[in-house]
């Protein structure tokens, strides 16, 4: 179905704005499949440098959304791969709308997202998003429930911890002749982020926790991690800063990073943003570069092993997104478990894989209605568990 490119702007400006009648996204959705990719990338493009979001509609960085886009269209497309580019091109009027958007694809064979008719849906359960809340236990062991209406003041020997919000900062001031230790605990659907006693900041992922003593003494600065964080470090060569997680230390060198070590993935990754970070499984040691990641295999024997890394991906969860590279379904379902707090099971046995990205701040009613929108896999949720099946 070709349009007029004046014909197609109005259509992308009508579903920016969320004006579009079922009559003008059926048209749009039609127009995009059948669109030549270079005349789709040249409307796009005019949209993102042109035009930027409507009233009502989230800032959106138009630039990198469009450079994400354009970068994973292939130099010689084959037929499937030139499909793919299309399915690419409607995520990203979906990406438009500031919501986010994504394309599916089976190892199989790609099918194209269809508009579903809503009326036909039955009636599902739902899970808000998780948000900014924690448990901080004391160095006596009682806790301290944290979330983002906090505003208090704590004292931890001669530490000053101040909560303001989802932010929790420790000030270290004098001496501290025997130091003691806390530690923050994010539940499932929860996120905290911590300024350590030395400046150095961390965000805390869902379903993790961090103990770190209450002032840095001694020749390091060392900190033990469960789950997913990334840090940003204050360098101090006369104090490096190590993280301990199960299997691997990792030791700043002055840097930024990422490591994500739950204990129901497969593998402990760490992946180097900035600066430069040594990372060691007690057999292995290696050196990371900006754009490089550190992979242990628990499942392997193999030991350590560096890669070039995605970053967008590897830091997607601090930045409020979910963000899919081929990645399977059940890799796809422990993230939205561990986001929504919901239980999942499988009916059937699947072999789905998804790339692409949505932001978090939707219901999971919403994740799942953009993954139904292939057409192979459903989703039930009652009573916080979410049954997935063909």
């Amino acid at each position: 179905m070709q349009l007029p490119p004046d014909r197609m702007r109005y259509l992308m400006r009508q579903y920016i704005e969320g004006r579009c009648t079922r009559e003008e996204m059926e048209e749009l959705y039609a127009a995009i499949a059948s669109a030549k990719d270079e005349e789709l990338s040249g409307l796009l493009e005019d949209e993102f440098n042109a035009t930027g979001p409507g009233p009502g509609v989230q800032e959106v960085d138009w630039d990198h959304l469009f450079n994400r886009i354009v970068k994973t269209r292939p130099a010689t497309p084959t037929r499937r791969i030139t499909a793919w580019w299309k399915y690419a091109a409607a995520a990203a009027v979906i990406l438009l709308a500031g919501v986010g958007g994504f394309y599916w694809y089976q190892q199989q064979q790609v099918k194209p997202a269809i508009a579903m008719d809503q009326a036909s849906r039955p009636a599902v359960q739902d899970a808000q998003p998780g948000g900014n809340k924690a448990v901080l236990t004391l160095a006596d062991g009682s806790t301290v429930t944290l979330d983002s209406a906090g505003n208090r003041l704590m004292q931890q020997g001669s530490t000053a911890v101040h909560q303001q919000g989802g932010t929790l900062q420790y000030n270290a001031a004098g001496s501290n002749a025997d130091v003691s230790y806390n530690t923050l605990t994010t539940p499932r659907g929860g996120q905290f982020q911590l300024t350590l006693p030395d400046g150095t900041k961390v965000w805390l992922n869902a379903a993790s926790s961090l103990t770190f003593p209450v002032a840095f003494t001694g020749r390091e600065r060392a900190v033990t991690l469960t789950g997913e964080a990334y840090f940003e470090v204050v360098h101090n060569a006369a104090m490096p800063f190590k993280v301990h997680v199960e299997g691997m230390e990792v030791a700043d060198l002055g840097t930024r990073f990422n490591i994500m070590a739950y204990h129901d993935e497969n593998a402990i990754k760490t992946t180097l943003i900035e600066g430069a970070v040594g990372v060691s499984d007690g057999r292995k040691e290696a050196l990371l570069k900006p754009g490089q990641q550190a992979v242990l295999d628990k499942r392997s024997t193999a030991g350590l092993k560096v890669q070039a890394a995605d970053i967008d991906q590897a830091i997607a969860w601090k930045n409020g997104e979910f963000f899919f590279d081929h990645t399977s379904i059940y890799e796809i379902m422990r993230q939205v478990s561990r986001w929504y707090d919901v239980e999942v099971g499988y009916q059937d046995s699947l072999n789905a894989y998804l790339s692409g990205n949505i932001r978090k701040n939707v219901n999971v009613s919403e994740v799942f209605r953009m993954l139904e929108l292939a057409g192979d896999v459903r989703f039930k949720i009652e009573n916080k568990k979410a049954t997935v099946m063909k």
